[in-house]
């Protein structure tokens, strides 16, 4: 990666949750990895009042190191009080910004993180529009944080909104599952590798699942949790990108406009039925902090969609999440048909599949069919493994830092466009306008019975496992 120099990265919401666990150590790994330069400045703004000093100390509890990444960070660091609604306060920031960017020997390129609740989002970028990015030399860009829009007609609405005030190509809609470096390798894999590039479609594949289980349940976020739910949550972000990037066609191009394009397409044709869809709610769940006691929020869903096109017409995809569940994992379970011959004597041959595991242990694993030493013919599961951990060591970029990256960069590939966000809420309006009965299941386990059923009237099961991508076993 080119080292990035003569930029401002100014956080609104940094006193949140978000910038000290995620934004503030991803800036500390790129410039511990320097991937930044010397000629920056890091503008922390939040409505609390914090002296230049108590902030750093703030962070520096998060972060946990004293290290010379830190000293530099903290070199470079500033603290500005703002109420976000107070258009004044946006003149001020903009004479310290400049001020600021002046006595670190640069001016003009600005990214701003906007790291609050999505209700501060139009407000925040109307007066930015009119103050700190329209008096600036250089490039401007804004990253807004998920939840964007609750439906498709809100998500709409702020997209208007801020096309009234911004370009598209200075708008950064994140996602951080897009960040992770398996979630990258997907179009690579499919492209890159003739052994699997004529598989994937409808002929040679069975089903598709993309799970995304968590052990644990709202952590005192349940007053947003009970607000938005499951569906909403992880679904309408997190898993219909992955559907997109595991189902869209080969781009012309490995560029913004192209990959994003093919995305698009395949969100226009993906088709959804409550029928196929389970919601569950974990017991005790309505006794959490910030929970309505008569609570019927999902915090389980398992779905079966389709997608109508000549490639995937008649796969099923199944997409299953949940809370309080048995494991926690997220991975691409890809299962390919058995093969049509007869030669193996009536034995029942075990599935050809590939897995993308993006947590725990990132790797992937293919399982074949291979012959038992000794046994004429008898017919055992082989697998063949990668580690993303053993070929490229344990301190590669995390998601954050590579988002960061890429938003500073200028490079929007990794970041999602308007009509991406609309199409994918509008799957999921489907399912909320007539929502499915909410069933009841018991934390640790893998969700309501109703959901195996699902599955197992189609013929098949759900995939439990937690690869072992270093062994193989």
């Amino acid at each position: 990666m080119e080292m990035q120099n003569n930029f401002s990265f100014v956080i609104m919401g940094a006193t949140g949750d978000l910038a000290a666990k995620k934004l503030f150590p991803a800036l500390h790994r790129m410039i511990a990895a320097k991937r930044i330069g010397d000629n920056f400045c890091v503008i922390a703004v939040a409505r609390r009042g914090f002296t230049r000093e108590e902030f750093i100390e703030k962070i520096r509890a998060g972060i946990k190191k004293d290290d010379a990444a830190f000293e530099k960070l903290a070199g470079h660091l500033h603290y500005f009080q703002l109420e976000f609604n107070e258009e004044a306060g946006y003149s001020r920031l903009l004479e310290f910004l400049s001020q600021t960017e002046k006595r670190h020997g640069f001016s003009g390129n600005r990214l701003f993180y906007l790291a609050t609740l999505p209700s501060h989002f139009k407000i925040i970028a109307h007066h930015l529009r009119n103050g700190c990015m329209a008096k600036t030399h250089g490039w401007c860009r804004v990253v807004f944080e998920k939840p964007f829009g609750s439906d498709e007609k809100s998500a709409k609405a702020l997209n208007r909104e801020l096309a009234g005030a911004f370009d598209e190509k200075q708008i950064y809609r994140i996602d951080h599952y897009l960040g992770k470096g398996l979630v990258q390798s997907i179009d690579i894999l499919r492209a890159g590798n003739r052994i699997f590039s004529p598989l994937w479609n409808r002929e040679n594949i069975d089903h598709v699942q993309i799970n995304m289980l968590e052990d644990f349940g709202v952590e005192g976020r349940g007053e947003f949790y009970d607000r938005e739910g499951a569906l909403k949550d992880v679904c309408q972000s997190h898993l219909l990108q992955l559907l997109s990037l595991v189902t869209m066609e080969i781009p012309k191009r490995f560029d913004e406009k192209c990959i994003r394009d093919e995305k698009v397409k395949v969100l226009r044709k993906v088709k959804v039925s409550q029928n196929d869809a389970v919601l569950g709610q974990y017991e005790g769940y309505s006794a959490e902090k910030g929970v309505a006691a008569d609570s019927d929020t999902e915090t389980f869903f398992a779905l079966k969609l389709g997608i109508d096109n000549k490639r995937w017409k008649g796969v099923p995809f199944y997409l299953r999440s949940g809370k309080g569940l048995a494991k926690k994992f997220a991975s691409i379970y890809i299962r390919f048909k058995e093969p049509n011959y007869t030669v193996f004597e009536g034995q029942s041959l075990n599935p050809n599949y590939l897995v993308i595991q993006i947590q725990p242990e990132d790797g992937m694993l293919v399982q074949l069919n291979g012959k038992a030493p000794g046994e004429r013919m008898k017919v055992v599961p082989v697998k063949m493994t990668f580690c993303h951990e053993c070929m490229f060591g344990p301190n590669t970029p995390q998601a954050y830092e590579i988002l960061l990256y890429d938003a500073i960069a200028g490079d929007q590939r990794s970041f999602i466009r308007a009509d991406e966000v609309q199409h994918s809420w509008k799957i999921i309006d489907k399912l909320t306008k007539r929502r499915p009965k909410v069933h009841t299941y018991a934390k640790g386990s893998f969700g309501p019975k109703e959901a195996d059923e699902m599955i197992r009237k189609h013929g098949r099961e759900w995939f439990n496992r937690i690869e072992n991508v270093v062994q193989g076993l």
